[in-house]
């Protein structure tokens, strides 16, 4: 080769290299921005020895954590492992951080009589976060988002734990009920089938899917339109048929890319990261609205094809998960300073990341698809929704293997640094894990729906 072509053959190596990193970076920044991105941009970054420079272990500081971390374990990958870490995990870490959304998780997770370390019972405890909204010269009760997160997330909760419509509920210095709060909701409830960004361009993703489990615990199906305390008209219905009609759009082609062996397309992961918990929320409303007896569009064949995706995504999603997280490994120095970002800009986290921070997430993410996925299976069980396929079957046992062994991994891991670090980090993974756990006992005599 003459060294003309040889110097231009090494140019065009260094560009390639030169161009791999920005393709990778692209293609994370691609997979969803925010919070809610699986291993992502804001949500994903980490630190780990030799990323970022010096290739030197970064030793944690030494000052005790305001909180106390469970004992790591070492288990083998059985039910009955998973299930065990999974209550001890939700049930330490709820407690200990007492954070209102980790909280109401632990009571989906054990039931309404679960308490605190200072004896307080949950429903008493999370009662105590609402507020008053005042519309058109009347007051109603609600639970805050920076508080619930979802917009009738805990009322979900209460319904599904079976709290008693007489349940005190405190705003301030007015004693309301749950029987309040019931009503509160539909009057507080805006929603254009029309346009479901109308109100607020997060509705379809971070609220309806509660709206929709919700609701049909309350409303019969011949009852299900009303006016709202803002003079408008809603229609449970249509706004089932909206929501239903957007999520198909988003899962379109993806049950068939699985079963060819095909990876998750990029529209699709970035379709489900706009959702909360990638959309198996607003799966698992849908079948709240089946099983209540919603069954208009043809709501019931539509709903099991949903059934058969969710199964799907047991494979499927963990398999995405873990090429994401290659990704962020990668690129993680481009984003570690967005972990704990307030909107000012001001980080609330102490120090730099501890070095399993990637291992985490990855397993926090997979444990999140896996376990919402098998909590909307084993509903569907519990009340007879749908048949089950022997192919389902077998996919379903498969995602479950797969469950177990992450939850036992991630016990293995000491999370006192984490806990230093950043709180919240923690708590995230508390709502990951508490679904699973609330999964595991849908078909169990402690169900906790029943406690």
């Amino acid at each position: 080769m003459s060294k003309s072509k040889q110097k231009r053959e090494k140019e065009r190596k260094k560009q390639q290299l030169n161009q791999t990193p920005d393709a990778g970076r692209r293609k994370l920044i691609m997979i969803g921005v925010g919070g809610a991105g699986a291993l992502a941009v804001a949500g994903f970054a980490g630190y780990k020895a030799g990323w970022f420079g010096s290739g030197e272990q970064v030793k944690q500081p030494v000052a005790a954590p305001a909180y106390k971390a469970l004992p790591v374990v070492t288990l083998s990958p059985t039910a009955e492992n998973a299930l065990k870490v999974a209550d001890e995990y939700v049930s330490h870490y709820a407690r200990e951080l007492k954070d209102p959304s980790a909280v109401s998780h632990a009571m989906i997770s054990f039931g309404k009589k679960f308490t605190l370390n200072d004896g307080s019972n949950v429903v008493d405890f999370l009662s105590k976060f609402a507020r008053e909204n005042e519309v058109n010269g009347k007051k109603y009760v609600y639970f805050p988002h920076e508080i619930e997160v979802h917009e009738n997330s805990f009322l979900a909760g209460f319904l599904e734990c079976n709290v008693s419509p007489e349940q005190q509920i405190i705003a301030g210095s007015t004693r309301y009920t749950l029987r309040d709060l019931m009503e509160a909701s539909k009057a507080l409830f805006r929603c254009d089938p029309q346009n479901l960004q109308k109100y607020d361009p997060m509705f379809l993703y971070r609220h309806l899917p509660w709206g929709l489990m919700a609701f049909p615990m309350m409303i019969k199906p011949q009852e299900s339109v009303w006016t709202n305390a803002y003079g408008e008209k809603i229609d449970l219905n249509l706004v089932i048929e909206s929501g239903l009609d957007a999520f198909e759009r988003s899962c379109a082609g993806t049950s068939a890319d699985i079963r060819r062996g095909e990876a998750e397309s990029l529209f699709f992961r970035q379709e489900m990261n706009k959702y909360a918990c990638f959309g198996m929320h607003m799966v698992y409303g849908f079948f709240a609205c089946l099983r209540f007896g919603y069954k208009g569009n043809n709501l019931s064949k539509r709903a099991n094809d949903l059934f058969d995706n969710v199964i799907l995504r047991m494979e499927g999603d963990p398999a995405a998960i873990d090429r994401e997280s290659d990704l962020a490994a990668q690129f993680g120095q481009e984003y570690l300073n967005r972990i704990g970002a307030g909107e000012d800009g001001k980080s609330a986290t102490k120090g730099r990341p501890p070095a399993l921070t990637i291992e985490v997430m990855r397993l926090r993410h997979r444990i999140r698809a896996l376990g919402h996925a098998l909590e909307n299976i084993n509903y569907v069980r519990l009340h007879n929704l749908f048949s089950i396929t022997p192919d389902q079957t077998r996919r379903i046992e498969a995602g479950e293997k797969l469950l177990y062994s992450d939850l036992v991994k991630l016990a293995a891991i000491d999370m006192a640094p984490f806990l230093y670090w950043h709180p919240k980090f923690v708590s995230d993974a508390v709502i990951s894990v508490s679904h699973s756990s609330r999964a595991m006992k849908l078909l169990m005599p402690n169900n906790p729906d029943l406690a």
